[in-house]
Formats: C-alpha cells, structure tokens, sequence
C-alpha cells in the first residue's frame, strides 16, 4: 500500500540487543552518571544521609542538574558515537529502525523522552524489550530505533 510504513529488517534476530545485556548497559551508564551527578552535588551541599535535607531547593536543584545530565549523555552519545558508554562496551549501538542508519540529534532527543516515560511507568517500557521480536522497548517504538550488536 502507497504510503505505508513497513519496518525493514536492519539486523537478524539475534543480533538485536537483548532485555539482559541492554540491563547491564543502563548499570554501567548509571554508575558514570552517579559519579558525575555526585561531583556535581557536592557544592550544591546535598546530605545524601540526611534525609530531611533531601527536600531543600539545593536537593532540588542537584536532581536537575542530573536529569540535564542525563539528556547531555545520552543524547550525546547516541547522537556521535552510535551509543552510550554501557551500550558501546557490550558492542551494541542504536540505530534508525527502518534504515538502519546512525541516528540523528531529533531523533536521540525523542528517543531520551522516550527512556523517561519508559522508566517512570514502572520500568514497563523497558521490560517490554524482553518479550518485542525486535527487542525494541517504547523509547525505540517512540523514536523509531531499534538497538543492535555487533
């Protein structure tokens, strides 16, 4: 049918990045973006200990600083390097779904809103890539990519 959208095959089945792989990757992204989010915080005067002290302005202004952090990183590196550093160790990069292409800023940009929503509705948007043939969970549904290896 003229105009319609039909996904084509960028990798085999098995080479898609997988549920667990792709959960050791967001473990490795989260550690660097802790140690980066924590230097951060440190003259901000955030008491991570102190639990009183975790609803100041200064406590609120260290989250944003690490959801702009977030966005930098990711979309960053989706844009210029094919991946994060989490994916990128484990040899898996993001890819266009339907060209199988590099993607571009507009697209990591859609792709990161994408991850939060994913994660913010009880990591059901990501756990959704351990059972889409194409391993693809709602950030890659939402911006068109899906993750492949090497």
């Amino acid at each position: 049918m003229p105009g319609s959208y039909a996904p084509v095959a960028v990798a085999s089945p098995g080479s898609y990045g997988g549920f667990w792989i792709r959960v050791v990757g967001y473990i490795i992204d989260g550690i660097i973006l802790a140690i980066i989010g924590g230097i951060f915080s440190v003259p901000l005067g955030v008491n991570y200990s102190d639990v009183n002290s975790l609803s100041t302005a200064s406590a609120r202004a260290s989250n944003g600083i690490d959801l702009l952090l977030s966005l930098v990183y990711f979309v960053g590196l989706w844009t210029y390097m094919g991946g994060s550093i989490g994916q990128r160790i484990l040899g898996m990069r993001v890819v266009d779904a339907a060209t199988g292409q590099p993607i571009g800023l507009g697209k990591a940009v859609v792709r990161w809103l994408g991850l939060l929503l994913s994660f913010f509705v009880c990591f059901i948007g990501v756990i959704w890539v351990a059972f889409d043939p194409r391993k693809q969970g709602w950030m890659d549904k939402i911006a068109g990519t899906v993750v492949v290896r090497r």
